[in-house]
């Protein structure tokens, strides 16, 4: 009995996790992904916020899962992201079911347009959704902290180049 009580928690936690890790489908909130790329441009635009796209083969990816279980799923990132950032997720599982048929060819078309040719591919727009201003990738000492401080270090390039130039 106590075995199946610890499986059942066990089970009801992992589901759980997956639940709240799931990327919305439609419309977007700043720090949460979200799959609509669209709205999240526009929402990056409304609240002057860069982009993040994080690439993914969520369900196979060994990269990506190991970015997800030591960065995404952390506290730190997640309010870091809850200010900060817009995400987007662009999925390519292998099980179909997780990306609705509606975003299949679109999430082609991004890979093409951003030259992706591995995953996980980070891109870092600037807020109006066209400027890249970086790229980022994973590593095995990846730390919310360390993803965040190369995110800050791409924002402080983009501001320094949008800096006047001093007088003489």
């Amino acid at each position: 009995m106590r075995k199946q009580l610890i499986a059942a928690v066990l089970i009801s936690s992992a589901s759980m996790a997956l639940w709240a890790a799931t990327p919305a489908t439609k419309g977007a909130r700043v720090g949460e992904w979200t799959m609509d790329y669209d709205a999240a441009k526009t929402l990056a635009k409304d609240k002057n916020l860069p982009i993040l796209i994080n690439f993914t083969g969520s369900d196979w990816c060994g990269w990506c899962k190991l970015m997800d279980r030591q960065v995404f799923s952390k506290p730190e990132w997640k309010a870091y992201a809850k200010d900060n950032l817009v995400l987007v997720f662009i999925d390519f599982p292998q099980d179909k079911t997780l990306v609705p048929m509606h975003l299949v060819s679109r999430n082609d078309a991004l890979a093409r347009q951003f030259g992706v040719r591995g995953f996980p591919t980070y891109f870092l727009l600037g807020a109006d959704g066209t400027r890249r201003l970086g790229q980022l990738g994973a590593s095995h000492e990846a730390t919310p902290a360390s993803f965040i401080a190369d995110i800050r270090k791409l924002l402080s390039v983009e501001e320094a180049s949008r800096m006047p130039e001093p007088a003489p």
